[in-house]
Order: structure tokens, then sequence, then C-alpha cells
């Protein structure tokens, strides 16, 4: 008997008996047929075609191609699903029912007050009409492209209705899976209303492919909306990219729409189609009057957002301003009248046409604001042209800065009697609806001569006795004529700033303050020149900022932040931080600022006396030197010129890079050998003895090394300028952190402060605590040139991109290199409702 062979064939018996059919691969009988004695039969199976590597290549290409197109077609599929889903929720999120026509009246309202100066083109009536229409008939007259402006609106203005604020707060807390995946919030975040339609806007503009293939004005508007709620809200570390993109593709769109070019001469308006269609053939004539008028207004508005966000360092303009072949807007009662009137154009100044406006001024100041933007942000009075032998002062007809402030001036000159700033002015254009557009009139002004005089006045003028031009290089003859423009300059410096406290006593009055972004900044700068004036009294010669005529302070010694104009912008800085996350940002630097103008005064009489032993060294005015502090405004100059963060750390360019290391060279502080400040701090030690009489009053910091009021100034610019006195000085930061009970227990406790005498200096105990104090003064000094060396390379290019603050929302100096040492500025933002709105939308 054979032995069974295992084969890959099967008879049709046993294949259909599904047993094991055991052959010799078909040539024989198997054994079960043969053992039942039936008959075999084998299928000859189909022969296998042979294997390939790799398919022909045209087959190849046919069924790779077929493949491709089969995922292109889902992808689209997929695309178009999302994009109609987001429009579908958009619509349903729009007719929630506590959007009441109500409702949306006072949504337009704050909208008009807040944001119509930057956003002016939305007519208002026409809205309102339209909505009221849909509200009595129960049916939406509003399209896909309409919606994304309505979405605007709330986007902007949502943090500033209470009872939105509330209303979105119970929907996000309630959100489909939100129980699970986000805790329930029990105080309310304005900021979180703005946000939640924030997203649902950006999901209604649709993915990038599709936002970037529809043009039309709505979306223009849209992104012009969304990118300005972005500016104002200080995305951590993202340099302000958000708020920078968006309003990028605004002004690209507008361009394509041809938005920049309808009053030119001879063009033809067939190209430029921008409202619909049965509009344009309607033959009203109002309307396409108001149509042009929306046209021109939105191309402006990216016009005004597109010179703020340009400040900082390596942010070029998009617009120019004689390619705008367009007239100015028209005054808020015309654009209501729907009426058509000539205004003038921007490019061609002193030709007003018959109509003026507030707004119309306000963007001409826009365009001179550019270009102060530009030229402190590129370095300020340090880009002004020199040669080997003669600097351009700043009254020189061919100084930037002269040029700059003319222009200003003739500003001014040219404002009609009821533009200019006054009280009843004021009053006046509130009656008509346009308050607004006057306040950052007035509030833009101000910015404008602050920029422009802060570039002369010292940063640190603890040596001065009163405005004296710059201190540190490049500085210029000293003679009548340059003393009278420093003080004059000065003075425009703290009027100015004054001018903003003066606008928002008018404006709270009745709550009527625009929370814009250039509000926001104009009252930073109008805050912070006045804790300048207050560290450093004797530069604001007439008082402006120092304090209110009617203002009384029997124990003189309120806190810079609780009194005053200082106090009253920094108290509406924290009422802002509510609603605009960058207010946060300036509220935290100018309380770190406090804090650093206290202690760079006691360090300077700290080491004052101990600093008057060493000739040899170059000091910075954080020792005792002589200077205005420039090296120390370089560390401050991006986030204190600052309109709202550049991407990452800023490198020097070469220019400032040569000056600065020639400035170093210097400037360079040679540190004393360990011999050398133990013999100075001995001295020092004696000096300190034999200079206070018994019973005097020492401050509660008094060390060793702290001058008395009767020691001489040294190292000044010059013998004959004296500077005040020390103990002018010293009160400023004695009392600046200290409570009453504290100052009287100072002075109760000074008297008995004990000094060495010649008795006790022999007692092996005294010389014993006398090297461990030397020791110790010792390690301080050691530390304080430490953060020297550390501090003095830290540039930044000379005065460039000092306008990051304010136009990318971030400081441009990391955690590392800020001198108080402390956490970034930028608040912590909430979790986006993006998330929830996607588990929404699936609803």
């Amino acid at each position: 008997m054979r032995p069974p062979m295992r084969s890959s064939i099967a008879c049709t018996r046993c294949r259909k008996s599904k047993i094991k059919c055991e052959n010799d691969g078909g040539k024989h009988a198997c054994d079960s047929c043969i053992k039942t004695g039936k008959e075999c039969f084998y299928k000859i199976p189909d022969p296998v075609p042979p294997k390939r590597s790799e398919p022909p290549a045209a087959v190849k290409q046919e069924r790779d191609g077929g493949s491709d197109r089969k995922k292109l077609k889902k992808i689209d599929d997929i695309s178009k699903v999302d994009n109609q889903r987001a429009t579908a929720y958009a619509e349903e999120v729009l007719a929630a029912p506590f959007l009441t026509e109500d409702m949306w009246e006072q949504v337009f309202d704050l909208y008009k007050l807040h944001f119509g100066p930057e956003l002016s083109f939305l007519h208002l009536p026409t809205m309102k009409e339209k909505l009221g229409r849909k509200f009595r008939t129960s049916e939406s007259e509003n399209g896909t492209e309409s919606n994304l402006v309505l979405l605007g609106v709330l986007t902007l203005t949502a943090r500033f209705h209470p009872e939105l604020v509330k209303y979105l707060a119970h929907i996000c807390n309630n959100q489909p899976g939100n129980a699970r995946t986000r805790p329930i919030q029990t105080q309310l975040d304005p900021a979180a209303a703005s946000e939640y339609y924030a997203d649902i806007l950006a999901m209604a503009l649709g993915p990038v492919r599709t936002a970037m293939g529809i043009a039309s004005v709505e979306r223009v508007a849209a992104l012009l909306m969304l990118g300005l709620y972005e500016w104002s809200q200080t995305r951590p570390k993202t340099g302000g990219l958000t708020a920078w993109m968006y309003i990028g593709a605004a002004i690209r769109m507008a361009q394509f729409l041809g938005l920049g070019f309808g009053d030119a001469p001879g063009v033809d308006e067939s190209r430029y189609q921008i409202a619909n269609q049965h509009q344009r053939s309607s033959g009203h004539q109002s309307q396409m009057a108001l149509q042009k008028e929306i046209k021109r207004r939105i191309m402006f508005s990216c016009f005004i957002l597109d010179r703020m966000l340009a400040c900082g360092r390596h942010r070029v303009t998009i617009i120019h301003a004689d390619d705008l072949q367009i007239q100015l807007p028209c005054s808020e009662d015309k654009f209501d009248l729907a009426m058509e009137v000539q205004t003038g154009f921007l490019t061609k100044p002193g030709r007003f046409g018959t109509d003026d406006s507030v707004l119309g001024r306000f963007i001409r100041l826009v365009d001179i604001w550019g270009d102060i933007s530009k030229f402190s942000s590129r370095g300020g009075r340090l880009t002004e042209d020199t040669d080997n032998e003669y600097r351009i002062p700043p009254w020189d007809q061919g100084s930037r800065f002269y040029q700059l402030d003319k222009r200003l001036q003739a500003f001014d000159s040219d404002l009609p009697g009821t533009f200019t700033f006054s009280r009843s002015n004021y009053f006046k254009h509130e009656n008509h609806q346009a308050s607004s557009a006057y306040v950052l009139l007035h509030m833009l002004r101000c910015v404008c001569l602050i920029m422009l005089h802060r570039e002369y006045v010292p940063f640190i003028p603890i040596r001065c006795k009163g405005p004296e031009g710059p201190l540190d290089e490049p500085t210029f003859e000293r003679d009548e004529f340059s003393n009278s423009f420093w003080r004059a300059s000065a003075e425009q410096l703290f009027k100015a700033a004054r001018g903003i406290v003066d606008l928002i006593k008018i404006c709270q009055r009745k709550d009527k303050l625009p929370q814009s972004t250039i509000v926001l900044f104009a009252i930073w700068n109008a805050a912070f020149v006045g804790l300048y004036g207050f560290h450093f009294p004797q530069m604001d010669t007439e008082r402006h900022m120092l304090s209110f005529d009617d203002e009384t302070h029997p124990d003189g010694h309120t806190g810079v932040f609780e009194h005053g104009p200082t106090g009253l912008t920094f108290e509406t800085l924290q009422k802002m931080s509510n609603w605009l996350k960058m207010a946060s940002a300036y509220v935290d630097l100018l309380e770190h600022m406090d804090k650093y103008f206290v202690g760079i005064k006691q360090d300077y009489y700290k080491y004052k006396e101990l600093n008057m032993l060493s000739e040899k060294r170059s000091l910075r005015v954080r020792e005792g030197g002589t200077g205005g502090g420039l090296e120390e405004y370089h560390r401050f100059a991006p986030a204190l010129k600052g309109f709202g963060p550049p991407i990452g750390h800023s490198q020097p360019d070469e220019t400032d890079h040569a000056d600065s290391s020639e400035r170093s060279r210097t400037g360079e502080v040679e540190r004393p050998s360990s011999r050398d400040a133990e013999t100075m701090n001995a001295a020092a030690l004696s000096s300190a003895s034999r200079s206070a009489p018994p019973g005097s009053f020492t401050a509660i910091n008094h060390s060793q090394g702290m001058p008395t009021a009767d020691s001489p100034r040294p190292f000044s610019r010059a013998a004959s300028i004296a500077g005040p006195p020390a103990e002018t000085y010293a009160d400023s930061w004695r009392y600046h952190s200290s409570t009453p009970q504290q100052q009287q227990q100072q002075q109760q406790h000074s008297p008995s402060q004990a000094y060495p005498t010649p008795s006790s200096m022999l007692d092996p105990a005294t010389i014993a605590a006398q090297a461990h104090d030397r020791t110790t003064m010792q390690d301080e000094s050691d530390k304080f040139y430490l953060d020297l060396k550390k501090a003095e390379p830290s540039r930044f290019g000379i005065m460039t991109g000092d306008l990051g603050l304010f136009s990318t929302g971030e400081s441009q100096l990391s955690v590392s290199e800020m001198p108080f040492g402390d956490a970034a500025y930028m608040p912590a933002m909430g979790d986006s409702a993006y998330q929830y709105l996607q588990q929404a939308s699936e609803y």
C-alpha cells in the first residue's frame, strides 16, 4: 500500500463531501474513492497567471489616478459638508430667542460707541430696518454673507453687554458633552462671550481655501471685525499673528474688489462689482450713493488698522496713501441720510470739499501717526542724520523731528473751531452721535505729541534740576535757546498726557469712554507719563500730571496710583481690563515700572558715595553716575512705546549694533578689585559716621553707603549745575510703599541708631561685625555688577521695535531679560470654545 500523499488538489467527490482527499497529485484515484469503489474525477483548475512585481506603467497610472480622484472627491465632499454645517449653525446661533429686536438695538449702540471710528462702514439705519422686518414677519432676509457681519458685530460687542454675557455663560456651560469636559463657571467672564461668537464667525467663514476663494464686501467687513477683536486680546506667544493675518487678508480682498479706486477719474465701475446686481440696476440714486460710501469706509477701515498694526519691528504697511483714489468719509448725518457729498481726498490737504467730518480728520491724523510711529520704532532721535562735526538738533528744519512736529502743528491749525478740544465741543458731537470719533481724534493727537517729545526727555533724570534735553549722545550745545526748547518740549509731553486725562474725565461722567485699543494705548501713555512725573517732579514744570487743582492730601504721601491724574488713568486701565486683555498687560507693566523707579533711586543713593571714591570707572546713572539713563531706557523701550507682542526676540540691526558697541566701549564699567572695594567700603563707613550728626533722621533702608542731605553731588556734568538735595529724592522712595504707622515707627526708632566711635571700634566684637558688614556689602556690590554686566549689552538695536506691545500685544523683552525679573505681562486666555462649538454643530 502506497503512503498517502498530501496534495493541493482534491477530487470532485471529496471536495463535495468536504473530506480530506489523499492522492498522488491527480494522476490516480484517491484513497477514499478506491475504498468506496467510486469513480474518481479531478477538476482541472484554471491556470494561474504569472506574478508581476510591478504592473505596466499605463495601468498603474490609470489605477492610481482613479484612486486620487476618489480621494479628492471625498475631501471636497467633506469640505462642502463642513461648510454647509457651519453656515447652518451660524444661522441657528443668530436665531437664538434672546437676540430680540431690543437686544440688537443695544448691540448696535455699543458698536457705534466703541468701534464706530475704526469700523465706520455699518449703516445702522438699514441694518435695524432689516432686522425689524425679520422680527415682524418671522422670515429671515439675511443671506450667508450678511450673517458674517452680524456675527462680527456680536464678536466685538458681546463682552460689553451684561445680559449677553449671562446668556452665553449658560450656553457654554450646557453645551452637549460639556459636563464631563469643562467645569461650570461660577464667575462670569465677559471676554468668554465675545470669544464664543469669534469662534462661530471663524467657522462660518469656512476653511482657508473656501474663505480665500470668495470675495465680497461683507467678508472684508467680517475679517476686519475679527482682526480688530483679536488685536485687543493679546494671544500669548503668537506675536499678534492672528490679528495681523486677518487684517492682511481683509486688505488684500478689498484691493481685489477695487474698493480704493471708486472715485478715480474715468474709472470703469463695472469692473468693480461689489453690491448685488439688483441693487445696482435699480437706479435708485440714494441707494447708489450709500453703497459707494460704504465701500469708501471699508477701505479706510483697512487703512486705519493697517497703520495701527504696522508699528512694530519688521512690520510694514500694505496700503500707500497715494494709492487711495477715493474721497474721505462724509459726516455721520449725511451717511445716515445716504446723501452724496464732496469731502476731499487724503493726499490733497487743504481741499475738504463741501462736507467736512471728524472721521475724515481722524483718518488724516492716522496718516501722520503712521510716520511718527515709524520714526519712533526705527530709533527716534538716534536716527537723525549726523556727520563727524555737526549733529542735527530737533529745532533744525532738516531734522525728522522738526518735520513731523510741523505736520502736527499744521494739522492743528487746520482744524475747524468745532473740532478743537473743549468740553462744549465734546457735548456738541455727542448730541450728533459722533462723540467717539471726536474722542479718538484728540486721543491720537495727544499720543502723537507724547511719542515725539519723549525722544528728548531723559529716562532717568535723577540729577536734572529740570528739563535740559538728552544727557546721552547725541547731545547738543547748551545755550539760552536750547534750554527754552527743552523746557517747551517737556511741557508738550506732560500737557498732552493731561489732555488724555481730561478726555477720560469728560467721557466717564456719562460712561461713554470708547473701549478701543487706540484709546487703551493713549491711556497707557498718559499713565506712564504721570508715573514718570511723580518720581521726577522737577521735569513737570507746570505740574500738569502731578495733581488735580481741587485735590488735597494732608499727609502728602498718598500712593501714585491712588490719586491725581495718574491715579485716574490707572483706575481706568483696571476697568478696561475686564473687556480688553491688553489692558491687564499695561496695569502689570505700570506696577513693575513704579517698583523699578523706586529701586533705581535706592540703588543710585546707595552706591553714590561708594562710587565717589573710584575715579577710574565710567558709571551708569544707577550707580550714581552722570547721564540721562539711556541705557536704562533701552531696556524698556519696546514695552513703553508699544501699542499693543514682535514674534520672538528681535536682534539689532547692523548699524544699531555698531552704535551699541561703540557706546559699550566708551561707557564700559571697570570692576574694582576686591582690595579696592574693601577700601572703598571702609572709607564709606567712616564717611557715614562722620557725616551723620547724632539724632539725625535716617531712613529705614539706610545703609552705611547712603549719603545724607548735606553730602556733595559728585560727577556733575558741569561745576555750575547743582542738583536738588538728595533728601528730596530720598523722601520720594522712603515713603512710597510704607504706611503712616510704619513711617512713624521709622521716625521714632531712627535717632536710636548707633554709630561707631573710636572706643567701640577697638572692641573685637565691633571689629568682627564691621568685617562682616564689609563682606556683605562686597557681596551686594558683586551682585550689582553682575546685574550690570548682564544689562549693559541688552540694547535691542537702540530703540527699534519700540511699538511692539501696541501692535502685537506682546512685550519685546523676554522674561529673562526683564529688569524686574518677573513673569511676562500677557494674561493667560481661557480655553477656546471652539471644541464645544464643534460638538454642538453635530447635533
